[in-house]
């Protein structure tokens, strides 16, 4: 399973530290900070972006495979969203809110690769420098590596749309109607595209571990 294997297992820790408490205290503590930000308080706003700015890094890298451009979507996200307070409807679901922008900014970034390497301007790689194997626990095993290797491989040959939904779903550890909302996309659509993305990651896996 991945989320058992990778050492930021945002998956575990969600699952395991952030009880239903937890989550309501940091939702209350966000409407609040929103509160304070919508009216013209800069300490606010410097609070949210610490409070959530690891979030979303890790969100932006895992998703991206590239640290250089998780950083470019983390500078994007809060210029975007510390803009646009005023505009989230449910001060309390700030977090979520985040979220849905940082995989809308994954999104182009996953458009602008695609149109250099159509252009010829582009000939480097998606980027491995945050692949599953490398965000591996140190203590993994080689078998468990290899395993992560062949899921990088499979995850980098799917369409964007379905790449970013299975690591949501099964890196990130969100719920299918959470999934969803990130992708602005129906329920049903997610189901398909991560039925298609989990099928393919089984093949392969399974053909790559019975060749070696």
């Amino acid at each position: 399973m991945v989320t058992e294997i990778l050492a930021s297992g945002a998956c575990n820790e969600r699952r395991v530290t952030d009880s239903v408490r937890q989550t309501d205290e940091r939702a209350q503590r966000d409407a609040a900070l929103v509160a304070r930000a919508c009216a013209g308080d800069r300490s606010a706003e410097e609070s949210l972006y610490r409070a959530h700015v690891d979030a979303v890094a890790g969100l932006a890298l895992r998703l991206l495979s590239s640290s250089h451009d998780a950083e470019d979507v983390v500078q994007d996200v809060f210029l975007t969203a510390l803009s646009r307070l005023e505009q989230l409807r449910e001060q309390a679901a700030f977090r979520g809110w985040l979220m849905r922008i940082t995989v809308h900014e994954v999104h182009r970034r996953f458009r602008r690769r695609k149109l250099l390497r159509a252009l010829g301007f582009d000939r480097s790689p998606d980027g491995d420098d945050a692949s599953l194997a490398r965000l591996a626990a140190p203590h993994l095993s080689a078998d468990a590596r290899a395993e992560l290797a062949r899921i990088d491989v499979v995850l980098s040959r799917l369409p964007a749309r379905e790449r970013l939904a299975w690591l949501l779903r099964h890196v990130e550890g969100h719920e299918l109607t959470e999934v969803a909302a990130a992708c602005e996309t129906s329920l049903a659509s997610i189901k398909r595209w991560l039925a298609h993305a989990e099928a393919c990651v089984k093949a392969h896996t399974v053909t790559g571990a019975e060749h070696e």
